[in-house]
């Protein structure tokens, strides 16, 4: 790789193998990815780094729930992009969601190729081309889990994030 980075991603998850796998696939991806373990460690995370190229957000979080985040996220900076990835989602949150200008919605479980499909058409414009040496991840590529793990159900030879 030679070191150019896909974009700047803050991924907010509590559940703690879930946040390391999807980090470690993104990294993997050339993405410069911050972590936040619960709501009040990612509002502040993107008060401190932000703003990034996309925001990463689930909305069942301990301290801060994932509307409060985007709400303050949005306060500062109207224009940021998020992504919903949450295994909740219902229609009260939806209708608050799209009142902040947010209408990306990603439902666990999914698999990190949908994700990663998901993020590259969600980046900036400058930010979607991969560089020459580097191509997104295939459904063969070295990204594997060895073995069954709580947050991860194969499907059909794939790996799913829950």
């Amino acid at each position: 790789m030679d070191g150019t980075r896909q974009g700047k991603l803050l991924l907010v998850e509590d559940e703690h193998l879930l946040r390391r796998l999807v980090a470690e696939f993104l990294r993997g991806e050339a993405f410069d990815v911050i972590e936040a373990a619960d709501g009040l460690e990612g509002a502040s995370l993107f008060q401190s780094h932000g703003p990034f190229d996309l925001v990463l957000l689930d909305l069942n979080l301990p301290e801060l729930s994932g509307l409060e985040v985007c709400s303050r996220i949005k306060k500062t900076q109207p224009q940021q992009p998020v992504l919903i990835c949450s295994a909740a989602i219902v229609e009260d949150h939806v209708a608050t969601l799209r009142a902040l200008d947010v209408d990306q919605f990603l439902t666990k479980p999914y698999h990190p190729l949908e994700l990663l499909e998901r993020i590259t058409r969600m980046l900036p414009r400058d930010r979607r081309a991969w560089p020459a040496d580097r191509t997104p991840a295939t459904p063969g590529s070295p990204w594997r889990v060895a073995g069954p793990s709580p947050g991860l159900h194969a499907r059909q030879g794939s790996v799913l994030l829950t």
